[in-house]
């Protein structure tokens, strides 16, 4: 039974000495430990040096409890301001006019184009528009970086097409808003109040 106990005497003096070195570790990383600690070695190890921020400043504002909180942008503000957009590639062709929840694609310069409902999801490099068209994804994806079309005219959006599980790139530029027109409103009932 002794020699038991001495055994697992003798098992649990190393566990202690790595706890203890682990916590010195952990007090000189965090900068809690005394001005010098003494390290495995016997070496006089200086304090760590306090950490910086993970994020940027410019990302993520650092809060210092001093004034108020205050709202960060998180999508990008050129696309976010369009409110409709015509996109286009060449190698195959093809073109999407954007505007609302709604996208027309065209894949031929003969083709009438289908319609295709879309819901907008801004962030933070662009905003991009995602339906279905033959139960496949059907994405836009638009981007404010400058790009020069199959006829050499620069255009100030990049576009991506991906359907059918494919992605094809290309340019875009911002489109007109349908409105109602003229017609519509004349022929629509009076309404009295």
């Amino acid at each position: 039974m002794l020699t038991r106990l001495a055994l697992v005497a003798l098992l649990t003096l190393p566990v202690a000495a790595c706890e203890s070195e682990a916590m010195m570790d952990l007090r000189r990383n965090l900068g809690v430990g005394g001005a010098a600690e003494e390290d495995a070695t016997g070496e006089v190890a200086a304090p760590a040096e306090p950490r910086g921020p993970v994020v940027s400043p410019l990302v993520q504002p650092i809060e210092t409890g001093t004034a108020e909180p205050r709202a960060v942008a998180t999508i990008e503000p050129v696309t976010s301001q369009t409110a409709a957009f015509i996109a286009r590639g060449a190698e195959p062709f093809w073109n999407v006019q954007i505007a609302g929840n709604s996208a027309v694609y065209r894949a031929s310069e003969a083709e009438a184009g289908r319609s295709i409902a879309v819901n907008r999801i801004p962030f933070t490099g662009g905003v991009e528009y995602i339906g279905v068209l033959n139960g496949r994804p059907f994405v836009v994806n638009l981007r404010p970086v400058a790009c020069r079309d199959a006829a050499g005219a620069r255009q100030p959006f990049t576009a991506r097409l991906t359907i059918g599980g494919e992605t094809r790139a290309g340019c875009a530029e911002p489109g007109a808003v349908a409105t109602p027109s003229a017609d519509a409103a004349a022929n629509a009932p009076a309404t009295s109040g």
